[in-house]
């Protein structure tokens, strides 16, 4: 940290506790804002008549030279943060006072609770341990018995069945036909499959019915009197102790103020079905807890929540992200939204556990990170706590030693690193979907990652035809002879191409029932290439088809091209042909090439939404027979 804040911030220290308080709390709204609304210019003003400054700010004494530390300049009768000013104090400045800020729930109620905060423990360190434990108590209302029967009441829980028995009839199919399939190191790769436990794909399904079908995702609410847009203004506390506070918006258009509660009680959250992260998270938990599962909230100190369910059947935790509808896809966090990651708490019925290591691969960087309180102190309050949680007189023994085994389990997992499931490249993650773009940007979670597999198809194996499909409902590639006989069968649209740019992914919108190809949100292009070689020197191409489905909405664009190579000791020796029409493309001008590039580009758009608004490959999710992308190549003797 910069010394001069940091000698402000110590100033600050020496006031009075709560005009220390006061203070602080006033610091953290002005940077969360400003990190909140980072190119709004009324954020980054703070007048010096304002009654926050005047009865906080001023009183304090190192609070002032806060704001000029971090950047800050005077001008007439206002401070300001120049447009141009760089943010990385400002971040310093909220993440020193977010370690100080006590949690609104209070656990003042059980002294025994605090004797299990290490003694030698500081101020700092006392204000994280704490809120740890306002977590752990807030959890524990997933326990109620009448909230989970209410939470079971507003699940469509047949519907759902139904659903996740046709996704294992689908399984059942393709693994039939992967087995059948000469491909070795295809039909290897399915024979492992298993879908016996019916309930971890029940969870696929109620993870796709809770983003698309059931929550809402807010970002700023609209004007109940004309529905407007709505700016932030500023956010206050709330007496209701089912609300942790209350977010004050101004219509931009009639000027009416409109208030968002952020319920940190799952109960209301049933009804009103909105919210963030917080929201989200809060409310998917309770619904697993409900259906029996063995579910605990996860919390990042980085500021993101999700949830983690025991799989019977796996024998391990399962990261399900209910805001993505992403499931076992713990790296997403580190490599797909380039989070800094410091501390990953989990916090179920039984116990609170440090699952950081699950989260990331680069520990060594984490571990520079950490620096709130020392290791040694975090593990002895975690297990002091645990201990003291499973000693309790309705704490069963069965169930201490159930919970005791399933831990051991989990280090075991964890001991390896990276463990078995952290080996994909960085270019599989995307970047956040939920938030707007300006909300995801502040908070440095988009990616425009691109991905290199230097996949290349031989299209000289199969005698004097190739015919590769795409289906993009099912996601998967099959090459098929003159007869339309499967040969080959490769799952996973990423598995099958040479390079992808822009942060492509694949894109289920379950309202709208279809699903494509996208670049990732920020990007302002991105391009998918597959690559075709002639291995056997006796043959060469004759003839080049394409038939593709894309989609464009707003002045968005999507563009092919082929090039071909005509000498593989010469590769500048090639054409480059533009395919105007992708839905029915002919050609024999690329006759004699040993190497075929097929490219698509998109890009375009308007507004937030740019990124989806070129489609490649978009198809309704009940056509299960969709062949979205179809290339044949004829061969003929060189």
């Amino acid at each position: 940290m910069d010394k001069d804040l940091q000698r402000s911030l110590d100033l600050l220290k020496e006031n009075e506790e709560q005009v220390r308080n006061d203070a602080e709390s006033a610091l953290l709204t002005i940077c969360q804002n400003i990190l909140s609304h980072p190119n709004d210019k009324q954020y980054r003003k703070v007048r010096l008549d304002d009654p926050m400054v005047i009865t906080k700010l001023l009183p304090a004494l190192g609070a002032i030279e806060c704001l000029f530390d971090i950047g800050f300049v005077e001008a007439d009768e206002h401070l300001s943060l120049p447009q141009e000013t760089p943010l990385a104090k400002l971040q310093a400045l909220q993440s020193s006072l977010s370690k100080n800020t006590f949690p609104k729930t209070s656990v003042t109620g059980n002294a025994a609770l605090h004797n299990l905060i290490p003694v030698t423990s500081t101020v700092y360190e006392r204000h994280f341990f704490t809120r740890i434990i306002s977590f752990f108590e807030t959890v524990l209302r997933y326990e109620d018995g009448s909230l989970q029967e209410k939470a079971r009441k507003v699940i469509p829980i047949e519907e759902l069945e139904i659903a996740t028995m046709t996704r294992i009839r689908q399984l059942h199919k393709h693994i039939k036909m992967k087995q059948s399939c000469p491909d070795r190191a295809t039909k290897s790769q399915y024979t492992d499959v298993d879908v016996d436990d019916a309930r971890d794909l029940f969870l696929m399904e109620l993870l796709h019915w809770f983003k698309y079908k059931f929550f809402t995702w807010v970002d700023k609410p609209k004007c109940t009197r004309c529905f407007s847009e709505c700016r932030s203004l500023k956010t206050v506390p709330c007496d209701d102790p089912k609300c942790s506070q209350v977010e004050i918006y101004r219509c931009t258009k009639c000027a009416k103020r409109v208030k968002f509660h952020r319920y940190s009680d799952p109960e209301p959250l049933l009804t009103l079905r909105r919210g963030r992260c917080g929201e989200w998270a809060n409310v998917f938990t309770l619904l697993c807890r409900s259906l029996g599962y063995d579910a605990r909230y996860i919390h990042d100190h980085t500021d993101h929540v999700w949830t983690e369910v025991w799989s019977i059947h796996e024998k391990r935790w399962i990261h399900l992200d209910p805001c993505e509808d992403i499931m076992d896809r713990p790296l997403m966090y580190e490599k797909g939204w380039k989070k800094k990651l410091s501390y990953v708490l989990a916090f179920s019925k039984d116990e609170i556990q440090d699952v950081t290591w699950r989260y990331t691969r680069d520990q060594q960087a984490v571990m520079k990170r950490r620096d709130v309180c020392s290791e040694t102190k975090l593990l002895q309050f975690i297990e002091s706590w645990n201990k003291y949680h499973q000693s309790s007189p309705n704490y069963s023994a069965s169930r201490r030693q159930y919970v005791i085994k399933r831990r051991l389990l989990e280090l075991a997992e964890l001991i390896y690193v990276p463990n078995k499931y952290n080996f994909d490249d960085d270019g599989n993650y995307q970047g956040r979907i939920s938030g707007s773009n300006e909300w995801k940007l502040a908070r440095g979670e988009i990616c425009e990652a691109n991905a290199t597999t230097d996949y290349s198809w031989d299209i000289s194996k199969y005698r004097d035809a190739f015919h590769l499909h795409y289906s993009i409902v099912n996601d998967a590639y099959t090459v098929t002879d003159n007869d339309d006989k499967v040969l080959m069968y490769l799952s996973g649209w990423q598995n099958g191409v040479n390079e992808a740019q822009g942060g492509m992914f694949r894109k289920n919108e379950y309202d709208w029932m279809v699903v494509y190809l996208a670049r990732s949100p920020g990007s302002n292009s991105g391009k998918v290439k597959w690559h075709f070689v002639v291995s056997n020197s006796n043959l060469c191409v004759k003839t080049f088809d394409l038939r593709a489905t894309v989609k464009v909405f707003q002045n968005a664009n999507v563009s092919w091209e082929v090039e071909g190579f005509f000498d593989n000791a010469n590769q500048n020796k090639s054409v480059v042909l533009t395919i105007n029409d992708c839905s029915n493309y002919h050609t024999d001008q690329l006759k004699g090439s040993l190497k075929l590039i097929l490219t698509a580009s998109v890009s375009g758009g308007e507004g937030d939404c740019a990124w989806q608004h070129a489609q490649l490959f978009r198809q309704s999710l009940e056509n299960k027979n969709d062949r979205s992308l179809s290339i044949d190549v004829q061969l003929e003797n060189r």
